[in-house]
């Protein structure tokens, strides 16, 4: 048997289940970044590092025309490498370290004027996006030349953001307590410190990566071609121009949700200790949606299958804003800088006048939200006043209240969530779990888009393919960080300040009908796509005849 026929049969055979995990530990490692991009960097920006929303907002989209130019570079170059270790594995091998050392200093804040302040986060975030694109366009590439079986790509992106998914969950919940575990009396450090845990841990994975995967697709022997023929390719590849925005336009969907549950808990529902409930819960249900996305292709088309999936996430986001402001949250978070009185008639909804037993309790900083370390504060009155606090001192405070009956049971706990935070939480999981299977599902189309430009051209760009793949989730993820800022900038809004009439309202729609409208976008464009299933079997089968 030639040469090309074994490589076309090992290709085609199934890989080992160690293999597969191997490639796919490796983007929870870029979920240790993503996640704080597209869920927490606005916010950071805004009420940690001091910036305003639309200088912020700005910034995420110039640097995008950086990457415009960064990430078609990383592909061609990719592309052309050749090294003992492969085209695309030896760049998860040097490019972790420069990857962590980046993004700890994005998230640095060092004592600068307003301009120096814009400097900084222009410079730090323009070369963790730059890293990023050394590192994710490979790594996304070398999925495509594991294997060439369909059944095992679907395992691969499947596992893949089942992975990715679970680090969500893990930075989404975490990082809020983290951050507060780590403050010492400075938010910023405590942000700090907690990119220096998660860069730590995704720099292994990497490595994990790198050393658990073989690279078994090759371009077609002889093949010499120029960037410029490979960016004309796809161009000329429909099937890739319509995942290219479709792309876009659902990361701006999840970035949208993400970045304005921040602002949303914060603000309107005044609850920002469930702020990394949220965001976990949400992410919890986005793995258990990308899970289930291997069972869900076998039922259907996978273009047909995503417009099911985003009309229901469209139709579920505009009943989310009909959701009221709850009339009492049962916990408040103080900034006791001042002197400070509370009182449990404001926290209870309905006081038992047969008691007057009351148990004030500080909500102590975890890593986790459900994880309660709660302190019993004050004596049993009715009224709590706190004192202000000493620099070195913790500033920000959770406070609730127990009305307890003459045995000292509780009669009912004022932290108690409200029907409409519950509705919230329901209806976030119903969204996510809509959404969780568009990731493996359009990765595995990318795929699909590089098969069907070598059998329409003759001519294999897989890294080219990808890094466009990668830049155009990049740009819908700056695109969404960009809208909100701009949004708020726009509706008058000011950091660590009460929001109301236009302002509130406009973190509302951020979360729910604007997500929405883009869902409905997605449709739109997924009524182009026509690279069936039974058409891929076809260009399978003429390849493998192609190769032999």
């Amino acid at each position: 048997m030639s040469d090309s026929k074994n490589h076309q049969k090992d290709a085609l055979s199934p890989i080992s289940l160690k293999e597969i995990l191997g490639y796919a530990v490796g983007d929870a490692g870029f979920n240790f970044y993503w996640i704080i991009i597209g869920s927490y960097l606005s916010y950071f920006y805004t009420d940690i590092f001091g910036m305003s929303a639309a200088a912020a907002g700005t910034m995420f989209l110039v640097t995008k025309i950086i990457d415009a130019f960064t990430d078609p570079a990383m592909g061609a170059i990719a592309d052309r490498t050749n090294s003992r270790w492969g085209k695309f594995r030896p760049y998860l091998l040097f490019g972790a370290i420069p990857m962590a050392a980046a993004a700890i200093l994005t998230m640095s804040t060092p004592d600068l004027g307003d301009t120096g302040k814009i400097v900084w986060a222009y410079a730090t975030y323009t070369m963790m996006m730059l890293c990023y694109t050394i590192l994710s366009t490979p790594y996304s590439s070398l999925a495509g030349v594991v294997t060439a079986n369909a059944d095992e790509r679907n395992k691969i992106f499947g596992w893949r953001f089942f992975f990715a998914y679970t680090t969500g969950i893990i930075v989404g919940a975490f990082t809020p307590g983290l951050a507060d575990y780590f403050a010492n009396g400075s938010e910023a450090h405590g942000w700090q410190m907690t990119m220096v845990l998660y860069a730590s841990v995704a720099t292994v994975l990497f490595l994990i990566t790198f050393a658990t995967t073989k690279e078994r697709i090759q371009p077609p022997k002889g093949q010499v071609t120029k960037p410029l023929d490979d960016i004309k390719d796809l161009l000329n590849n429909k099937p890739w121009i319509i995942l290219f925005a479709l792309a876009m336009i659902i990361m701006m969907t999840i970035v949208f949700r993400g970045s304005s549950a921040t602002y949303y808990f914060k603000y309107f529902v005044q609850r920002p200790d469930l702020m990394g409930a949220f965001i976990g819960v949400q992410m919890a249900a986005y793995a258990v949606g990308c899970l289930l996305s291997p069972y869900l292709t076998k039922l259907m088309d996978k273009a047909k299958l995503l417009m099911v999936l985003m009309t229901l996430v469209g139709v579920f986001s505009i009943a989310f804003a009909f959701i009221p402001k709850p009339q009492s949250t049962g916990v408040v978070t103080v900034d006791n800088s001042t002197k400070i009185e509370l009182h449990a008639k404001d926290l209870l909804d309905d006081i038992d006048q047969n008691s007057n037993r009351f148990q004030w309790v500080e909500h102590k900083a975890g890593i986790f939200w459900f994880l309660k370390d709660l302190d019993p504060i004050g004596d049993n009155t009715s009224s709590l006043i706190l004192e202000p606090v000493t620099s070195e001192a913790k500033a920000n405070r959770v406070i609730s209240v127990y009305q307890m009956d003459e045995n000292g049971a509780v009669i009912q706990d004022s932290s108690d969530l409200p029907k409409e935070i519950i509705w919230m939480f329901i209806l976030n999981i119903i969204i996510s779990l809509a959404l969780g299977p568009k990731s493996p599902i359009t990765w595995s189309m990318y795929a699909d888009a590089a098969d069907f430009n070598q059998w329409k051209t003759g001519r294999r760009a897989t890294a080219m393919t990808f890094s466009a793949a990668t830049f155009s989730q990049k740009l819908g993820g700056a695109l969404g960080s960009a809208g909100i800022l701009w949004v708020l900038a726009s509706l008058g809004y000011s950091a660590n300040q009460i929001q109301e009439g236009a302002s509130l309202s406009g973190i509302v729609w951020l979360q729910t009908v604007v997500p929405a409208f883009f869902a409905f976008v997605a449709i739109f464009a997924l009524k182009f796509y026509d690279l069936s299933e039974a058409k891929l079997k076809q260009i399978q089968q003429d390849l493998s005849e192609r190769n032999s």
